[in-house]
């Protein structure tokens, strides 16, 4: 049987509370609204209709116009909490207003909510949530689980953690609208997991980033990529693009690798000093290159 709806505020729901039975079922079901209430931000609880089913009775209460259905039933023994913002500002103000369990099933579930906005006549962008999901997937478990990613939307931002979160991701547009996905590790451990998944490819541009980071946990590695950078600097395109570059120091292998990594090029410290050793594809290949040596 449904009661008359009452204004909805904190002390309503508090004084309804002290009142119920603590081990029936409102009882669980306020002590939920409480608790979920005062996460949403003041666009949801200022113009709100919250309905509670519990115990075989329906109670309602309302703030504003009512404009978002808060719902709290009781089920298969515990309280459950849904919300309908009918407004994309207010799915959106929601929607970063709260931190979310970082997964690839939350990242999907994001997009297709924002999705069916885009189908209602809002079209959100889905840029900074395709670049997410697509490096997300890429990223070995040590960092999927122990990592917190920030991702852009409609200039606000959404927040995901997995762990501690120790492994900052941050996805956001440029100033050009390309949607950049940038990690800051802080372990020489798992920056290593990250190049041996192969996320980092083959270009001079991350050959010196890789450089410039490994000078704060491996030396003999830095020297190698060092001279990598320099060497691989002067090799023709057709080479740089279709390469597979390994580089071994200090008990460590690391590799990176642009287009099909036909044309091995292996970089390592001997008692001669660091050598470079490149094999091209063939034997085409190899005349070339020599040839273009001879040219330059």
């Amino acid at each position: 049987m449904a009661s008359q709806m009452e204004e909805l505020s904190f002390s309503a729901l508090l004084s309804l509370r002290n009142r119920a039975k603590r081990s029936g079922e409102l009882f669980s079901c306020l002590d939920l609204a409480l608790e979920k209430l005062s996460l949403e931000p003041p666009c949801i609880r200022n113009n709100a209709r919250l309905t509670v089913a519990a115990n075989h009775t329906l109670k309602e209460w309302i703030s504003g116009k009512g404009g978002c259905e808060i719902v709290i039933f009781h089920s298969q023994g515990k309280p459950h909490y849904y919300t309908y913002a009918a407004e994309w500002r207010q799915y959106l103000s929601r929607l970063c207003s709260q931190s979310y369990p970082l997964s690839l099933g939350n990242l999907l579930k994001t997009r297709s909510q924002l999705c069916l906005w885009g189908s209602a006549g809002e079209a959100p962008s889905l840029a900074c949530f395709d670049r997410a999901v697509e490096g997300f997937l890429m990223e070995p478990s040590v960092v999927k689980q122990d990592a917190r990613m920030l991702v852009e939307c409609e200039g606000r931002v959404v927040e995901f953690v997995s762990g501690q979160g120790s492994c900052e991701i941050s996805v956001f547009l440029s100033a050009d609208d390309v949607p950049q996905y940038d990690v800051e590790v802080k372990s020489w451990y798992v920056f290593l997991e990250r190049l041996r998944a192969g996320i980092v490819p083959l270009t001079l541009e991350n050959l010196k980033m890789v450089r410039d980071r490994l000078g704060r946990w491996q030396e003999d590695l830095h020297d190698c990529f060092d001279v990598a950078v320099l060497t691989f600097a002067k090799e023709p395109s057709w080479i740089q693009e279709n390469a597979k570059l390994v580089i071994a120091a200090s008990g460590e292998t690391i590799e990176l690798v642009s287009g099909k990594g036909e044309n091995q090029v292996r970089v390592f410290g001997s008692k001669d000093g660091i050598q470079y050793r490149i094999s091209p594809r063939g034997w085409w290949e190899l005349i070339a290159r020599s040839w273009g040596k001879k040219e330059g």
